[in-house]
């Protein structure tokens, strides 16, 4: 059995870019990225949709959750993913009842 050893060299501009495509995703919904950790047990916190720490249950402050304007572009953005899905569902379900 052989092994291979792995250098890897990180590329600076591909981290630039990353935080660029980030940026851009965030500004489709009006949003801004997170603030990143819990103030009470410092875990990351994965969304700002939920009012309190996935890990230590602490209810989090306002500036780690969203603005209420924030809150309702995701609200109508994610019932517009939702509504396309169902409508997409639809359409295979009718492609797959036609005769071959």
């Amino acid at each position: 059995m052989s092994a291979t050893k792995l250098n890897i060299n990180w590329d600076i501009a591909a981290q630039v870019q990353a935080v660029t495509v980030g940026q851009y995703l965030f500004s489709r919904i009006g949003g801004r990225p997170p603030e990143g950790r819990c103030p009470y047990c410092d875990s990351i916190i994965y969304t700002r949709r939920h009012r309190l720490c996935g890990v230590c249950g602490e209810k989090l402050p306002a500036v780690c959750l969203f603005t209420p304007s924030e809150a309702e572009r995701v609200e109508t953005s994610l019932q517009k993913e939702r509504e396309r899905h169902r409508v997409w569902l639809e359409k295979r379900e009718r492609a797959d009842d036609r005769p071959s």
